[in-house]
């Protein structure tokens, strides 16, 4: 995995590119990535998941233009990471209640 930490960290700082964050398909692929190899990632590398989750938290709160599901996707992987790469279930009833119901 070590020699794939690099390439994966290039692709997902495309990804949270500001003129991919207007793309939902990007961002989709972005937060999945992240729901995947995320947390072993950070083990790899603390300091560039801290400099890619400025750009995250910077094109949530600045980009102006960002679909209401590009933001939910977001905020969603933002407090994903926050929470220890981890699902709590008041987070997992507010972001997919909608869509289990």
């Amino acid at each position: 995995m070590l020699a794939l930490v690099n390439p994966v960290y290039d692709c997902l700082f495309r990804l949270a590119q500001p003129d991919s964050l207007q793309k939902e398909e990007e961002v989709d692929c972005l937060v999945l990535q992240l729901h995947r190899v995320g947390d072993q990632l950070e083990k790899m590398n603390s300091q560039l998941m801290v400099e890619l989750f400025s750009l995250l938290r910077d094109g949530f709160l600045l980009q102006e233009g960002l679909s209401s599901l590009a933001q939910l996707l977001l905020l969603e992987i933002i407090e994903f990471r926050a929470a220890g790469w981890k699902m709590t279930d008041a987070a997992h009833k507010y972001y997919y209640s909608e869509v289990t119901e």
